[in-house]
């Protein structure tokens, strides 16, 4: 497999981005190795040739497909979080949901490979999206009235960690992402009090 990833789905025409938001479900389905050309080119609505005219190989397809669905995930983790309305407590959760709530929706327990196969095409894209979900949080942490950061047991540095960290059970068995949700919600809330404080402090004595 290629270590980079695919060119900016910045500079991809909109016919190209039809297709990478129409197979990514199927990866999500399937996983990365079960997925063949021809299903990909099924669900664009392609032949197996009119696909290889837009993209060389399955590798291609899937880091592109994925770093559109990274990019689109950041856009709405950006407009959760940007809401006028709703506390910072309903911002979180929010911003949370539509990044891990999302995954949930996207990836079956036998699609999980395509954690494995993006880091494999690259590490480094990943890891960039990682740090970008969670200097987001830490943004909107520090510009929130209601987080008192030179009253806090804990930086807005460490609290985006913590809440990073628990929404990466998402890959957990949930019966719905209602449920995952109500979790995230209840995490975001025993990490800030209702005055704005955070009740994580005893975590770093762990």
């Amino acid at each position: 497999m290629s270590k980079t990833m695919s060119p900016s789905t910045e500079s991809r025409s909109a016919k190209c981005k039809a297709i990478l938001r129409a197979v990514m479900p199927v990866f999500g389905r399937f996983g990365f190795r079960k997925t063949s050309v021809e299903d990909l080119a099924r669900a664009a609505g392609l032949s197996k040739q009119g696909l290889y005219l837009h993209f060389a190989s399955k590798e291609d397809v899937f880091a592109a497909a994925m770093q559109l669905y990274l990019d689109e995930g950041l856009e709405l983790l950006d407009t959760a979080l940007a809401s006028a309305e709703g506390s910072l407590v309903e911002r979180l959760t929010a911003g949370m949901d539509a990044w891990f709530g999302r995954h949930l929706t996207t990836f079956t327990p036998d699609a999980f490979d395509v954690i494995q196969a993006g880091n494999h095409l690259s590490p480094e894209v990943i890891d960039a999206y990682k740090r970008a979900f969670r200097a987001r949080l830490v943004t909107a942490i520090e510009q929130s009235p209601e987080f008192d950061v030179a009253d806090s047991p804990v930086s807005p540095e460490e609290l985006a960690r913590i809440l990073f960290t628990f929404g990466l059970t998402w890959k957990e068995t949930w019966s719905s992402r209602r449920e995952f949700v109500a979790m995230l919600h209840l995490c975001v809330t025993a990490c800030i009090s209702k005055n704005g404080r955070p009740m994580v402090g005893a975590l770093k004595q762990q």
